[in-house]
């Protein structure tokens, strides 16, 4: 049993000591000199009060304190935020909205205003945390992915960049135009574009955004693909690469379900590697489609009247329908170069059923996994390649157990498992960042 996470009400607990206090601590236990080359950053922030060497303060709005922590460590251990001040609100926690390079955006809302606050945290030493203040268009921008790249060159001036559909909301088909807002520390001003892409491609909900490299922005349809934008030119020229078609169980789900980008990355993700590969991972829980069996008379040579009901439901006709059974889970991975190239490949297709755990503490806690003995979902790559892939896992019906499950896609093989460092109690969903946030942390 893992017993190493800690369940906390809501986001307001200290996390345990699962993970240790500090980068250097963090390295020892990975068996590694200096900081985790990219972690699994959590999306929601912890509200405690702790300390180490990443540590940084700012002041709000409002002028109080504000103190920002991470606690980062290799995967398949998640890292995480620690936030601290006056009026953190329980029930809108902290959200890391975006990370790229040493920067990560954090959405802030407090209970003792209507506003939220917007800030950058920057990795170094000394870490820093800025209020983006006016130059944050909150309202408008609420909803909207937000992606952020360093300005080459300029210190430490940015380029902000917002995307937002422009379509109606009673329109029952999207209509490839968008509005893209860009803000440049440098200028301190907006700058407000429409970009369309045309009627054949539509892409909303927006879900992430990612780097791809030279001034380039992606923003992420899980569904169908990656809307393209040079955010650094003066004059944006976008483009779409599109993704690889769900899988047919995911496509089922998204019918009767509805567009969810929360459902989406149940079992789909994109990221951008380091050699400026993209990569997308998806993962299926396959459902097999097999007609009721119907009795056919023509293999009688007597029909007994008693045979023959008339009541109500032998009206009933039953021909159409069709039951699913379940035959096991699979993830494929595909990747692509981010300029150039015009299609996926398919780089590994593993089926659950196939994959080993030789630790035996792996194979008790995690069973059979060709079973639905545990959830599998929300699959997740290194930003550094790699064969592995990182599963969220846990107990049917109940966050016990939770865990991160490290699996070598071409080995077959249950590479490693980790506790999730922070349960709660409150019916949240985790959801986690590939980033390189960490190799820019400096060791205690």
């Amino acid at each position: 049993m893992i017993s190493a996470s800690i369940a906390a009400h809501g986001n307001t607990e200290p996390p345990s000591m699962s993970h240790p206090d500090g980068v250097a601590a963090a390295a020892a236990a990975a068996g590694h000199i200096g900081p985790p080359a990219w972690i699994l950053l959590d999306t929601e922030a912890v509200i405690a009060d702790r300390r180490n060497a990443t540590t940084a303060l700012s002041r709000t709005s409002t002028g109080t304190t504000i103190q920002v922590t991470l606690f980062a460590a290799d995967p398949p251990r998640d890292s995480y935020f620690c936030v601290h001040g006056h009026g953190l609100k329980e029930y809108m926690p902290t959200r890391i909205l975006y990370s790229q390079g040493d920067v990560a955006l954090l959405r802030v809302p407090f209970t003792h205003t209507s506003t939220t606050d917007y800030f950058l945290y920057r990795a170094g030493r000394p870490p820093s945390l800025r209020l983006l203040g006016d130059m944050y268009r909150g309202e408008d921008l609420y909803s909207a992915p937000i992606g952020i790249l360093p300005l080459a060159g300029e210190g430490d001036h940015f380029v902000l960049a917002g995307l937002e559909s422009l379509s109606e909301d009673d329109e029952e088909e999207d209509t490839g135009t968008y509005e893209l807002r860009i803000f440049r520390s440098d200028r301190g001003a907006w700058t407000s574009t429409t970009v369309e892409l045309g009627d054949e491609v539509c892409l909303d909900p927006l879900d992430k955004v990612i780097a791809l490299g030279g001034g380039e922005l992606g923003w992420v349809d899980l569904r169908k693909g990656i809307l393209v934008c040079d955010v650094l030119g003066e004059t944006p020229k976008p483009r779409a690469i599109p993704l690889p078609k769900l899988l047919p169980t995911n496509r089922l789900n998204l019918l009767r379900q509805g567009r969810s980008s929360s459902l989406l990355r149940d079992y789909r993700d994109v990221v951008v590697c380091a050699d400026g590969s993209i990569r997308c991972v998806e993962m299926e829980h396959q459902l097999r489609p097999e007609l009721l069996e119907m009795p056919d008379v023509s293999s009688s040579d007597v029909l007994n009247d008693s045979d023959l009901p008339m009541d109500r439901n032998s009206e009933d006709d039953r021909s159409q329908q069709v039951l699913y059974r379940y035959i096991g889970w699979r993830v494929v991975v595909w990747s692509r170069t981010a300029s150039s190239s015009t299609c996926w490949r398919k780089e590994r297709l593993v089926h659950g059923g196939d994959i080993v755990a030789t630790d035996p503490g792996h194979a008790s806690l995690l069973g059979d996994l060709s079973k639905r003995a545990r959830k599998m979902d929300s699959p997740s790559l290194s930003i550094d390649g790699g064969n592995v892939v990182y599963i969220m896992s846990r107990a049917i019906g109940t966050d016990a157990e939770k865990c991160v499950v490290a699996v070598d896609m071409e080995r077959k093989t249950v590479v490693a498992v980790a506790p999730v460092s922070v349960v709660r109690r409150l019916p949240n969903k985790s959801d986690y960042i590939s980033c390189g946030l960490s190799r820019y942390l400096e060791t205690d």
